[in-house]
């Protein structure tokens, strides 16, 4: 019998697969190497005829003149980071609770609900702008938190995303937990959640992402610059007849490596979690 142990040979054809991932890979980090080199330079040097990718001279002053063009962009990295945690947080336990109703629990309707839900991903959220804006104005919440974070704490990809995975699990071992007294609620903490832990962060990674880098919904609920997200409050870098492109890039930098430091470390989880959640036993 032999081995299938050993990693496969390299052989001549593996040189065209390696020339298109670094291919690939250049394409893909270029653009943000670009926006950290922008970020460095001088206001003449960006707008020079013939770019470099290094800076000439090298200006970290940048970075703290962020701040001083824009006082309020600390405020603006707060709240973005406390939506963004706190839409995280409300997507995966809502949506988690619901995927595992849909999937392990029998009730009237079920199927029809779970169609409803699959219809939410089909509207685009285009539509519902105006009306939860007249909706949300009515009730108090332009201009503030609720307003914010409240809409976006329900996920139908989350829920159809946590379903496919509950389904995955062996159903005996919802039938020993059955057995040993554990109820729906108990199933769900004790079993089903401990057991989704890959989906959970590769779900919640692609929420952080959507949530981070959420711009229309709060460009149109927040009039405030105590109020605004960095996703409006980079754009406050760009004036009518001329534009500060080395501080904008200074501050898209300080938005954006946050998030891929956060891609980075958690990134065999997210390939294992979406991995698993095509998976049926």
């Amino acid at each position: 019998m032999k081995n299938t142990d050993h990693p496969r040979p390299f052989q001549l054809r593996d040189i065209g697969l390696y020339l298109m991932l670094i291919l690939g890979t250049i394409l893909a980090i270029f653009p943000f190497l670009w926006m950290i080199s922008t970020s460095l330079k001088g206001p003449v040097e960006v707008l020079s005829v013939n770019p470099t990718l290094l800076p000439v001279e090298w200006r970290w002053q940048n970075y703290p003149d962020v701040f001083n063009f824009l006082p309020t962009f600390g405020r603006m990295y707060f709240n973005t980071a406390f939506r963004t945690v706190t839409i995280v947080v409300g997507q995966l336990l809502f949506s988690a609770m619901a995927a595992f109703a849909f999937a392990r629990l029998d009730f009237p309707g079920k199927n029809f609900l779970f169609l409803m839900v699959l219809g939410v991903l089909m509207i685009p959220g285009q539509v519902t702008l105006i009306p939860n804006f007249i909706l949300f104005s009515q009730i108090g919440w332009v201009n503030n938190y609720l307003g914010l974070i409240v809409p976006s704490m329900f996920s139908a990809v989350g829920v159809f995303l946590f379903r496919q995975y509950f389904l995955s699990m062996p159903q005996t071992l919802f039938d020993a937990a059955l057995i040993d007294g554990c109820t729906s609620i108990g199933m769900f903490w004790r079993v089903g959640l401990p057991l989704a832990q890959n989906a959970l962060v590769s779900f919640g990674i692609f929420s952080t992402l959507w949530a981070w880098n959420d711009f229309l919904w709060p460009l149109i609920l927040t009039n405030t610059e105590d109020m605004y997200l960095l996703s409006v409050g980079i754009g406050m870098f760009q004036g009518q007849f001329q534009s500060n492109f080395a501080l904008m890039m200074s501050a898209a930098s300080m938005a954006t490596v946050p998030i891929l430091i956060l891609f980075v470390i958690l990134q065999k989880r997210i390939i294992d979690g979406i991995a698993m959640t095509g998976l049926k036993t």
